[in-house]
């Protein structure tokens, strides 16, 4: 496994591990082992659902953070997430998570935000109303190392 390091400090001690699409964590950081996302479980999100690409797709870890932030994290209910994803395309499309919906959340009662911080390379980051048919208001951005992208609730 070879260790790289991020082209973004994002003030926690973290590194990515390849080829595994993983994480390492420094000695006060916590986190789970990253769950890795196949090509197959997404084909379905996918335009091209049997089109070739990258396999893992991505790899995910949710809940990490600094072990004296983790008092904080806890108590207003926050949640701390990474996402390394693979480089390629999934057919026609830039390789991607298959997404998720911001609903209310059962331990807090609420629709929460969600910040995308890019740590390395550059993103696009996509969101839609809806995941039916009729997706209603769309939004992409474009982002790069340092950005910050802030999806609010709902």
């Amino acid at each position: 496994m070879m260790s790289v390091p991020l082209a973004f400090d994002p003030g926690i001690r973290l590194r990515l591990a390849e080829p595994e699409l993983a994480f390492e964590y420094g000695p006060d950081v916590f986190g789970p082992v990253p769950e890795v996302r196949r090509l197959d479980a997404i084909r379905p999100s996918l335009r091209e659902p049997d089109c070739e690409g990258p396999d893992p797709v991505y790899g995910i870890a949710m809940d990490i953070g600094r072990e004296e932030d983790r008092p904080v994290l806890e108590k207003r209910m926050l949640l701390f997430g990474a996402v390394v994803y693979a480089a390629g395309a999934l057919g026609q499309e830039p390789v991607r998570s298959q997404g998720h919906i911001h609903a209310v959340a059962p331990h807090s009662g609420w629709s929460p935000p969600e910040v995308f911080e890019i740590w390395t390379g550059r993103a696009i980051v996509y969101a839609q109303e809806r995941a039916e048919h009729d997706p209603g208001r769309c939004i992409a951005i474009f982002a790069q190392a340092g950005d910050q992208v802030v999806v609010p609730p709902g």
